[in-house]
């Protein structure tokens, strides 16, 4: 039998399952309307992760400076002054760091702004006498570790760093007393264990510094230039098993010290391993290219192998990277006025113009200029000016003047360089300088070589020259040596082979 299909009974809404849903909807458009005016945060926006505070970094600073890690925790502490940077307490552990690192100019540069933020801490002054100590300025150095002391008598580190200076000014006997100061008033405290071992070392109590060095380390075991200075003293002291020991940790606890190899090439050198001193002594200068030392090393490690065509390069490198080191250092230049037949090797008290060096880009010593001025109890009177731009790369530098007082017939200006010597150690200067009437001048002068590179980087090179038959090039680098020391027997003698030389090809 067919059955017809059954009929489903359709089911109707319920007003409360409408109510429900109108509800819903309401909510959605009102949530909407909120996002769009964002009184709402979106519901699908990714939760944001905290900002890192400069408190985080300055931790992460400290545990990597324990670790040894000097150039990353330097790269920490910006980021936390980037964050924080009225934070006195940031700048003055960055500066030391700076300075630890050979950044010297750097360094100045915190240390300045710590004592600008805090002009009464006793850190910042502190740090800011490392800083000119090891940028070579040794009289600011004193004077602002005297001034971090007299703010905080109990600072230890203020004294450690001023014992420091003193003994790069060869006051012995105050240097020992601010160094035994700073280990009294804090004994755990690595400066001050590390600069008594300086002074004692600048003293030649060898033993005893290595016990201060060695006492540092026990406190800090992860600090590459105190390994490097305990090795030094080792091997003054002919323990060169222990100095040897000493330069390998240095390398280990920074692999990217250029001086822990060059010390250990050289060490390697003396006990006549040339070959492994080549090694080392080449890393170095990979890590720094312009370490000029390594370049010297690696030339004499050359020079002995009687491998000349590779020692002269290196020799070369050695000079022009010691003579830029020293132009750099130059932190004055001043016109003085001269007796036109004067034969002084330097300048007279009669100073007519004067500026101080800065850097024209930051942080770069590669161009340095000097804004010329009159003395302050001349300016109302005097209306010269000038300014000196000084190429410490090249050694080029150019002088503009105008508004010099013309002089009498038997004086003359000269200008002067403060910070850099010549080869034999007189004041730098440029001679008469050519001032037209109208007290004008614009000249391109030069320095040539400067007060820096060893001497025997001078003769030996000369000499490498004289066995490649070349001469003609010896003869510059024997009289660069006689200026330095004009009784210097291996430059007299290498002008006498050349000539001898010339003699026998004539």
């Amino acid at each position: 039998m067919y059955l017809e299909p059954r009929r489903r009974k359709r089911r109707r809404s319920s007003p409360w399952r409408v109510l429900i849903l109108l509800l819903l909807i309401g909510a959605g458009i009102y949530v909407y309307l909120q996002i769009k005016q964002q009184q709402v945060e979106h519901p699908f926006i990714p939760t944001p992760t905290p900002t890192r505070s400069a408190l985080s970094y300055a931790d992460e600073a400290e545990e990597l400076y324990l670790q040894g890690k000097l150039a990353e925790a330097i790269a920490a502490y910006e980021h936390a002054l980037a964050l924080d940077p009225d934070n006195v307490l940031l700048y003055i552990p960055l500066a030391r760091l700076l300075a630890l690192e050979g950044r010297t100019v750097e360094a100045v540069q915190r240390a300045r702004q710590a004592v600008e933020i805090a002009p009464e801490n006793a850190g910042a002054w502190a740090v800011l006498g490392m800083a000119y100590d090891w940028s070579g300025d040794v009289v600011k150095a004193i004077d602002a570790c005297k001034q971090a002391i007299e703010f905080d008598p109990t600072y230890a580190e203020g004294y450690a760093y001023l014992a420091e200076a003193y003994a790069d000014a060869g006051r012995w006997t105050e240097a020992t007393e601010a160094a035994q100061t700073a280990i009294k008033l804090n004994d755990r405290s690595v400066d001050a264990h590390r600069n008594y071992g300086y002074v004692l070392e600048m003293q030649g109590n060898y033993w005893e510094a290595v016990k201060e060095y060695e006492r540092a380390l026990e406190i800090h075991p992860n600090l590459a230039y105190i390994y490097i200075a305990a090795g030094r003293n080792y091997q003054v002291l002919g323990n060169l098993d222990a100095a040897m020991r000493s330069f390998q940790r240095a390398t280990e606890v920074d692999p990217e010290n250029a001086e822990a190899y060059d010390q250990l090439g050289w060490a390697y050198f003396n006990l006549g391993e040339y070959e492994q001193a080549e090694t080392y002594l080449k890393r170095a200068t990979e890590v720094d290219p312009h370490f000029g030392q390594a370049f010297g090393h690696l030339a004499i490690n050359y020079w002995v192998r009687r491998n000349y065509e590779a020692a002269i390069p290196n020799f070369e490198r050695a000079i022009e990277l010691e003579c830029i080191a020293a132009r750099q250092r130059a932190s004055a230049f001043y016109v003085t006025i001269e007796d036109r037949d004067s034969d002084a090797a330097g300048p007279s008290s009669d100073v007519a113009l004067r500026g101080d060096f800065v850097p024209v880009s930051k942080d770069n010593l590669d161009t340095l200029r000097a804004t010329l001025m009159p003395r302050k109890e001349d300016e109302t009177r005097v209306n010269a000016r000038g300014t000196v731009t000084f190429d410490t790369q090249t050694g080029k530098y150019r002088v503009e003047l105008e508004g010099l007082p013309r002089l009498r017939y038997d004086q003359v200006y000269a200008g002067w360089f403060e910070g850099v010597n010549a080869l034999s150690g007189d004041p730098l200067g440029t001679g008469p300088l050519n001032v037209k009437p109208d007290g004008s001048l614009e000249a391109e002068l030069e320095t040539g070589w400067v007060e820096g590179p060893r001497i025997d980087y001078f003769y030996t090179l000369g000499l490498a020259y004289f066995y490649m038959a070349e001469c003609e090039k010896s003869y510059p680098l024997f009289d660069a040596a006689l200026q330095i020391d004009p009784e210097e027997p291996n430059a007299l003698e290498g002008i006498r082979l050349c000539q001898e030389a010339e003699g026998i090809s004539q």
